[in-house]
């Protein structure tokens, strides 16, 4: 039998979500563009709660998509860096704890918050 949808796994690797397990609603989407001077964005996203919402980035150019892993602007077309909490999420350019001078990433994208539960 085929299955389509979206699967997500956790940081050690363990199924987190499946689309053919659950329902999902989309509470948030918009662009993230840090092709100019935006340092950040803050998105306060009602109904957002880590316990039973995931945030996506999906690159939307081609260019912003690394060639190999010895890419030279690799960090340039690097995904942002995301942390989430009740209610909001927040997208930097790079790291906080990278050193001064880490090349920012430079991307165009689309994000979703999504909230889905079993």
């Amino acid at each position: 039998m085929a299955l389509f949808g979206l699967r997500v796994f956790d940081e050690s690797g363990q199924l987190a979500m499946d689309t053919n397990s659950f329902t999902y609603q989309v509470l948030w989407q918009g662009v993230i563009d840090f092709s100019g001077s935006v340092p950040s964005y803050t998105l306060n996203i009602p109904g957002f709660n880590p316990a039973n919402c995931v945030f996506m980035i999906i690159p939307t150019r081609a260019q912003d998509v690394q060639a190999s892993e010895t890419d030279g602007l690799g960090n340039s077309k690097s995904y942002p860096y995301v942390s989430t909490s009740a209610g909001q999420v927040v997208v930097l350019p790079k790291n906080p704890s990278s050193p001064s001078g880490t090349t920012e990433s430079r991307i165009i994208a689309k994000g979703y918050a999504i909230r889905y539960s079993t």
